[in-house]
């Protein structure tokens, strides 16, 4: 299975619509966002997407509450209470932050296939042993310019950046 992986997003109402546009164009249906949508009216953007997402939260998300309540209707998202989230797909263990400390550990402790972060903006992957370790950089694009989102395959346990 190939999943979008998004991160950082700040309201960027128009880069949230490109990725979105260029998922869907890659036959993705399933997302991930690694926190810092900000604002109510981007978590309803990324409810009526067409994707659908599991999420966790991140240092600047605002009115969790607000944005609970707008997305309630659509089932498309799903956000995790704490700063982490755990994911089976195909048999592949995933770990979701916002916090890239927080996914360097759970890398380092080997329980995972692959873990996503966001927070620094920076787009990157490695490898620590067995754990794939990448960050889709932001869809925001105002602190390095270079938007982008991340496709990650289940499949070969493999990680693309895709700029916007």
């Amino acid at each position: 299975m190939r999943i979008a992986v998004f991160s950082d997003s700040h309201d960027n109402m128009d880069n949230l619509k490109k990725a979105f546009a260029l998922a869907k164009e890659r036959g993705l249906t399933e997302g991930v966002h690694l926190g810092d949508l900000c604002a109510p009216p981007a978590a309803v953007l990324l409810a009526t997407s067409g994707l659908t997402w599991q999420c966790v939260w991140g240092n600047v998300d605002g009115d969790k509450l607000k944005c609970y309540r707008d997305i309630a209707e659509y089932g498309t998202v799903d956000f995790a209470n704490g700063d982490f989230r755990e994911l089976e797909v195909e048999g592949r263990k995933l770990f979701l932050t916002h916090y890239p400390e927080i996914a360097r550990i759970a890398a380092l402790s080997g329980q995972y296939d692959a873990t996503f972060h966001g927070h620094n903006h920076l787009a990157s992957q490695e490898t620590i042993g067995k754990t794939l370790l990448a960050n889709p950089g932001e869809i925001a694009g105002f602190r390095y310019g270079k938007p982008s989102f991340g496709i990650y395959d289940s499949q070969d346990n493999s990680f693309e950046h895709v700029l916007i």
